[in-house]
C-alpha cells in the first residue's frame, strides 16, 4: 500500500510539473480543479462500497459465504460469482472492495476471478450503452465470444492458485487492518 501510495504520489508530482510547463500556472490549476471535482464525484460512490463490503461481512456469515462461494460450492461457486460480477453495479471502486470481502469471508480464489472478470467482461449495466453505440450484433458476438471466459479463468485459479489462498486472505485481512489504523489516526 505504502508503495503505490508512493508512485501515485511521484506520478502527479510529475504531471502537476508537466502541465506547468506547459500552460503555466493556468494549466496546473485546471487540472487540480478537475481533479478536486473527480474527488468530489467518487467520494460517495467510495463509501458506499466501502459499507457495502463492510455490511456484507457482517450480514452474511463465513460459513455462507464458503457455502455457495467456497471450495465446496465447486462449479456452482464460480456460476455465482459470474453471475454476481455481471449484475453488481459500478466500477472498481465497488466491486473491488466486494471482491476483497468475498475472498476474506471465505469464496474460493476461483470465483472471485470469475466475479472481476464477468464484471469486466458482461456488466449489464452497460448493455444498453453497447447496444446504442455499436448495435446489437456486435455486441451479442462479443457476450458469446466472452461468455465462457470468467469460468474457465476461474477454474485456472482454482488449480493454479488454491493453495495460496489463504496466504491471499491473510494479505488482504493485514491490508484492511492497516487501513482500519491510518483511518483512526
Amino acid at each position: 500500500m505504502i508503495k503505490t501510495t508512493i508512485i501515485m504520489g511521484v506520478a502527479a508530482i510529475l504531471l502537476a510539473i508537466l502541465s506547468f510547463m506547459r500552460g503555466g500556472w493556468e494549466q496546473l490549476l485546471k487540472g487540480l480543479v478537475l481533479s478536486g471535482e473527480m474527488l468530489l464525484q467518487i467520494t460517495p460512490l467510495l463509501l458506499l462500497a466501502f459499507a457495502t463490503a463492510g455490511l456484507i461481512s457482517a450480514v452474511i456469515s463465513k460459513d455462507t459465504v464458503s457455502r455457495w462461494l467456497g471450495r465446496e460450492a465447486g462449479w456452482k461457486g464460480l456460476l455465482l460469482g459470474a453471475l454476481a460480477g455481471a449484475l453488481v453495479p459500478g466500477g472498481p471502486y465497488v466491486f473491488f472492495p466486494l471482491a476483497a470481502t468475498f475472498l476474506v469471508s471465505g469464496a474460493e480464489i476461483g470465483t472471485v476471478i470469475a466475479f472481476v472478470t464477468a464484471k469486466n467482461l458482461w456488466t449489464l449495466s452497460r448493455l444498453p450503452m453497447e447496444v446504442a453505440l455499436i448495435g446489437p450484433e456486435i455486441t451479442l458476438i462479443r457476450y458469446v465470444i466472452t461468455f465462457i471466459f470468467p469460468f474457465v479463468l476461474g477454474l485456472v485459479a482454482n488449480f493454479l492458485f488454491s493453495g495460496y489462498t489463504e496466504k491471499i486472505r491473510a494479505g488482504i485481512r493485514e491490508l484492511q487492518k492497516s487501513q482500519e489504523a491510518k483511518s483512526k489516526h
